[in-house]
């Protein structure tokens, strides 16, 4: 039962199907309670009135504030069902009890996480060490304090002499020298004695490698004497109850009061959740974890650090800071060791966080090659470009399309999203696959795009993304008066309602792809690197995973080059995390990088609005630019 409130008059709530009973306060919204007692809705916008994906069904509304024009207006034909958007209805005072069911495709449901890469060769010699030091007792004779004991010990191990002693060992210090004959110190980058333990513990030296994602944190726990990976975690990002996109926590955190800090919180949480399990996993104790290293976009960057994100949202878009931290993870609540540094990547603009540094290192792009493009495809979309002469970047706003939002049967690749679509016989037929052991209830990204690509190559869509009006199929039809073709009939489907796609749908991937294929088109010639010169095409995170390489290329998301030249290289942030995690060469080379890759502003290029309308037609408005798929455009 979920906890009543401590003041005020309640209301009576029964969530279905879980049957969860729960007290909900007046004035509170649907969404609220639900996410108070720990019911799973969907809300994409941060119950904002912006998605339209937190869709429950109230019999009788009579305790519920009316429906806003809004909420009417994202309803459309289902406020006429006793469908609300939990996110807008709120509990009146004094209502009788109210049952509230959720409907599958409201639910929150397990999400697909792309595996964390392979960990890369990669010599090892970490930031965090421990040295094994013989310390000369005190004496009447020997007027040296314990600290200049103990780095005199150091010294000799290591030959210079350049180490500081944090506040908290030299605290403790006394009373460790004088427990054995030899402590074990642990160095940070060399430079400073960050612990200081009796006996020899050097076989118990361990550190975390994170991504704080926008949708989710991946966290993995290595062995720093060996360097191997012994586990590793994946959880939703639990700031997404105040939001599923940067913009909307933005301003979550700026609504005033403690809201900030409460998402630092929720944050910290997380991490110290994942934490907690991989170590459980390896029989590890989060004391011997030493050394966090930790990577994410520019404002999870700041979140995590509990940094004023104000700025990030408000021309010129400045952030706080650009270089690397290392800190205390004790100072921002990491539940491991009290002196273990937690080490945040650089950041290379506010657009182009610490996760694009690790797509970098992994991918090995800093180093001397062939021209080659590397996409981190998400809600803001990070394009870098490696030409001859270096490394330029851009992030474009391709907005949140492909994570399902503003298309009506989108979601995310969770339990249930198809990921994968066929039309074959002109729309006559239809095949699928389905993420998990269920019926379908809604298409993700990689879907969305095999559907808007198999509609092309079909002649039911022209290069408009409009509907062939010429063509007659049973799957095409006008529902309320809007024209829709039927993925999954309703009797296939788990919601049991057709699964369809629509022109709207359809031009919010053409205006996602848009946007990511001129801030690859906009480097391209910014450098003077003609596709043919592209020795390859990579595609970071998750997204990838399941994607078509013709279909990607057929709707225009990326440059025409043969597939064999495109390849999906998973978390690769992560990766570049666990890099500069086993090696301090790395770490120092993630500094590096952040200074020299260029960054360009796509919205101040004078080429921007042309490249753009360009890109808004499959595949493009030049077909010259994409001849290797003139069979399918000119079929």
């Amino acid at each position: 039962m979920g906890r009543r409130a401590e003041t005020g008059s309640t209301v009576k709530v029964l969530f279905e199907p879980y049957g969860l009973r729960a007290y909900a306060n007046p004035n509170e919204t649907i969404l609220d309670a639900a996410i108070r007692v720990g019911v799973g809705i969907r809300s994409e916008c941060g119950g904002t009135q912006i998605c339209g994906k937190c869709k429950v069904q109230v019999r009788d509304q009579r305790g519920l504030t009316p429906a806003t024009l809004k909420e009417c207006k994202l309803l459309n034909e289902k406020i006429q069902s006793s469908f609300r958007l939990a996110c807008s209805a709120r509990f009146l005072q004094d209502a009788d009890p109210i049952t509230v069911v959720i409907p599958s495709e409201s639910v929150v449901r397990k999400r697909q996480f792309s595996e964390i890469v392979s960990e890369r060769k990669i010599k090892l010699e970490p930031a965090a060490s421990k040295v094994r030091v013989e310390v000369t007792q005190p004496s009447i004779s020997d007027r040296r304090s314990d600290s200049e004991r103990l780095l005199a010990g150091i010294k000799r191990i290591h030959g210079h002499t350049k180490i500081e002693l944090d506040y908290n060992v030299i605290a403790g210090l006394p009373e460790t020298l004088r427990q054995s004959e030899a402590v074990t110190s642990v160095l940070w980058d060399k430079e400073r004695v960050i612990s200081v333990e009796a006996g020899d513990t050097r076989a118990t030296m361990y550190g975390l490698a994170i991504d704080v994602g926008t949708s989710r944190i991946t966290c993995s726990l290595l062995n720093l004497t060996n360097g191997v990976r012994v586990a590793d975690r994946s959880v939703e990002n639990p700031q997404i109850a105040y939001g599923e996109d940067i913009l909307t926590r933005v301003t979550y955190s700026q609504a005033g009061g403690d809201n900030g800090k409460q998402l630092q919180r929720t944050i910290i949480a997380g991490i110290n959740d994942l934490t907690e399990k991989v170590c459980k996993e390896a029989d590890v104790d989060p004391y011997n974890v030493y050394e966090a290293v930790i990577v994410g976009n520019t404002v999870m960057h700041h979140l995590t650090l509990g940094i004023d994100t104000k700025y990030l949202a408000r021309s010129p878009f400045t952030p706080a800071i650009r270089e690397s931290m290392s800190i205390r993870g004790a100072e921002i609540g990491l539940s491991i060791n009290p002196n273990a540094i937690a080490h945040f990547l650089p950041i290379i603009d506010a657009f182009v966080g610490a996760d694009a540094v690790g797509d970098i290192l992994y991918s090995n792009l800093h180093r001397r090659g062939a021209p080659a493009l590397l996409l981190d495809i998400g809600t803001n979309t990070e394009v870098i470009l490696r030409d001859r002469e270096g490394l330029t970047c851009c992030s474009c706003a391709s907005g949140p399309a492909f994570e399902g939002v503003h298309i009506e049967h989108g979601m995310k690749a969770v339990e249930g999203a198809l990921e994968s679509v066929t039309i074959r016989r002109g729309g006559f037929k239809v095949g699928y696959r389905v993420l998990g052991v269920t019926k379908p209830v809604g298409l993700c990204g990689s879907a969305i795009i095999d559907v808007i690509a198999e509609l092309f190559k079909e002649g039911l869509i022209d290069r408009f993304g409009k509907f062939n009006s010429e063509v007659e199929t049973p799957r095409l039809k006008k529902i309320n008066g809007v024209k829709k073709f039927i993925i999954v009939n309703a009797g296939e489907s788990g919601t049991g309602r057709d699964i369809t796609v629509s022109e709207r749908d359809i031009n919010e991937v053409m205006l996602a792809k848009a946007a990511i294929y001129t801030g690859c088109s906009t480097l391209m010639r910014r450098r003077g690197v003609a596709r043919g010169e592209l020795s390859r095409i990579l595609i970071a995170g998750g997204f990838g995973k399941n994607l078509n390489r013709q279909n990607v290329r057929l709707i225009g998301l990326i440059p025409d080059v043969p597939s064999s030249k495109i390849s999906f290289i998973g978390n690769a942030a992560h990766a570049g995390a666990e890099a500069t995690l086993k090696s301090r060469k790395a770490l120092h080379l993630a500094d590096r990088i952040a200074r020299e890759v260029e960054y360009i502003e796509l919205a101040a290029s004078k080429e921007f609005s042309g490249e753009f309308a360009a890109a808004l037609m499959l595949p493009h408005k030049n077909l010259e630019l994409f001849d290797t798929l003139k069979n399918y455009i000119n079929k």
